[in-house]
């Protein structure tokens, strides 16, 4: 690979990276094509993007970034997960396709600056999304004002009773 087109992986790697501030890292050593196409698929499922990444130019790349301190956890045939705004999902797919591939292999992630090891990740899988919690919220809202509704026709009917 030439100075050029070294810069301009930098560049893709930059815009790669922009306005993302939470990652999955995986190791791919052993890991075929086939089941690199599969997780592919499965990430895209999700709207989540994963790429195998050249480790020297991704490095130059978030050199200054918030996601800086992840480059710790690049050694050897590396993958990397993310999507913006969302943290979970990358995490959840991750883990969820390392159950059955024993050779893709998750070595950390970061979250708002903090690094995460393999049990970070998994805690971090199992955390609601944005929409799971606001739909979660919103259903506590819509019970407390449907018992509210029945109390008052409850009461309305008994006082109609007395009458």
């Amino acid at each position: 690979m030439n100075r050029n087109e070294k810069e301009a992986a930098i560049a893709s790697y930059k815009a790669l990276f922009d306005g993302i501030d939470s990652v999955v890292i995986a190791d791919t050593s052993g890991v075929t094509v086939n089941t690199i196409n599969e997780v592919r698929s499965k990430f895209r499922a999700e709207g989540v993007t994963f790429r195998v990444i050249k480790n020297t130019l991704a490095k130059k790349a978030l050199a200054g970034t918030v996601l800086e301190p992840i480059c710790a956890k690049f050694h050897g045939p590396v993958a990397i997960a993310m999507k913006a705004n969302d943290p979970i999902s990358p995490a959840r797919v991750a883990i969820d396709f390392a159950k059955n591939n024993p050779n893709f292999k998750i070595t950390g992630g970061l979250v708002s600056g903090e690094v995460l090891d393999l049990a970070g990740v998994d805690n971090l899988s199992k955390m609601r999304t944005y929409s799971e919690s606001l739909s979660a919220l919103l259903s506590v809202f819509k019970g407390t004002t449907t018992k509210f509704a029945a109390v008052l026709k409850a009461r309305a009917d008994k006082m109609e009773e007395q009458a």
